[in-house]
């Protein structure tokens, strides 16, 4: 096994911590203070770059789609993917059936935000009605209707999230959000899917 590495943006957010009062939230772990090593088995890769992007909002471009698995984790205006307001997922064809080690997912944006409701799925069903597998799920109170989740909400950072797959095979992975603190938009600057 090894820790899990991936590359990472230069910060993006600077400022006093927003005020985000709420007993489903894991601890702010300070400016600069990276998050537990994910550990990974050797020979593990990164298996989401250039993949197809789809999701559930009608008014996404295809265009703006692809900037969630073309490399850049770097925020500016014109390198993020922004979704309507509401429950809205994306979803990564990785091509083939694959051991699942890790999904890694930056979402940082010049104000500090909480994403509301991440839920981050597996499957072979690209329509992810059969055999769904939950890797991350902070949803408390069900309102995006996936199951009441135990995962905590988190600041988002230049460190990105990284959710343990633990080696559960599966084609497609989705991730689900309902807006965050600041507006009620869904965004994604990069999602890598490591794996074998």
């Amino acid at each position: 096994m090894k820790a899990l590495a991936p590359s990472l943006p230069r910060p993006t957010f600077e400022g006093t911590p927003i005020d985000v009062r709420s007993p489903h939230r894991e601890p702010y772990r300070g400016d600069g203070v990276p998050p537990p090593p994910l550990r990974v088995p050797e020979g593990t890769r990164l298996l989401s770059r250039g993949c197809a992007v789809t999701c559930n909002d009608s008014g996404a471009k295809k265009r703006d789609l692809a900037l969630a698995t073309d490399g850049n984790k770097q925020y500016s205006p014109s390198a993020y993917l922004e979704l309507a307001p509401g429950v809205r997922w994306v979803q990564i064809d990785l091509g083939t059936n694959a051991a699942i080690h890790a999904v890694c997912l930056w979402r940082e944006r010049p104000e500090q935000c909480v994403y509301r409701d991440t839920v981050v799925q597996v499957s072979d069903d690209p329509a992810f009605e059969n055999g769904v597998v939950t890797l991350f799920n902070n949803d408390y109170d069900n309102s995006a209707q996936l199951g009441r989740g135990s995962d905590k909400e988190y600041f988002e950072d230049h460190f990105g999230r990284r959710i343990a797959g633990n080696g559960v095979r599966a084609r497609y992975v989705r991730l689900t959000s309902n807006g965050n603190t600041s507006d009620p938009y869904n965004h994604y600057t990069e999602v890598e899917v490591y794996g074998q």
